[in-house]
């Protein structure tokens, strides 16, 4: 598991694969491209025209935690740190009932009860951190991720848009829909678009996103002179 940010005052995510979610693509198949879905066409920015970064809308959210509450997430937290699953879910529960508007509880609850199997209360619990806060584009990401494990790709695919709505210039979201495109839908002109759109708010892409992206065009060069 990897850090994503912790925003303890508002209850944010803090555990979300973040490994899983990029570089997972390998347990999927890669199939035949297709061509763009007509719905995207709303998300699809001129990728040469400057950016002018929007900010994350939850990071503008005031609310106001109890330190009795931030403490007890905060302990939460430690315990998924060390993958304490059950110990973890134990603390977040009575967070979730005593606080049940803020996402952050129901988020890592959600987490801790997807760990432990439980796949069907984890996806009500992700539906409660969606409806405790829309804005929450961690929420988003995280479910999206867990649909996808479980093969719902399209849920995933709507999630991520989803995120992206919320947040236009989120480099996970658009991260991670690029990587569904390509490995799970082979959708590969999406997957490059959401990739080098990833790249361009980053400002100064990692070498493994910039490695996906020379690879995606490498393959869409070959298939071209393949068709000829």
């Amino acid at each position: 598991m990897a850090y994503i940010r912790v925003k303890s005052s508002s209850l944010a995510l803090f555990w979300v694969l973040l490994g899983a979610l990029f570089l997972a693509g390998c347990m999927g198949g890669g199939g035949k491209a297709k061509d763009s879905s007509s719905d995207d066409i709303e998300y699809k920015q001129d990728l040469s025209a400057p950016l002018v970064l929007i900010p994350n809308p939850y990071d503008k959210q005031k609310v106001n935690v109890a330190a009795d509450v931030s403490a007890r997430f905060n302990k939460a937290l430690a315990l998924m740190e060390v993958k304490k699953w059950v110990e973890a879910e134990m603390a977040l529960e009575p967070l979730t009932q005593s606080n049940p508007n803020l996402s952050g509880p129901w988020l890592n609850m959600a987490i801790c009860i997807w760990r432990q199997g439980e796949i069907a209360a984890a996806g009500s619990a992700f539906d409660k951190a969606l409806a405790a806060n829309p804005q929450n584009n961690d929420s988003y990401n995280a479910y999206a991720f867990f649909a996808r494990e479980q093969g719902d790709f399209a849920k995933a695919e709507s999630l991520y848009k989803k995120a992206i709505q919320v947040w236009p210039h989120s480099a996970v979201s658009h991260r991670n829909l690029g990587v569904l495109y390509d490995m799970y839908m082979g959708r590969f002109d999406d997957a490059l678009y959401h990739l080098e759109m990833s790249a361009k708010i980053m400002g100064e892409p990692d070498k493994e996103l910039k490695g996906w992206i020379v690879d995606i065009k490498r393959r869409q060069k070959s298939q071209t002179k393949e068709a000829q």
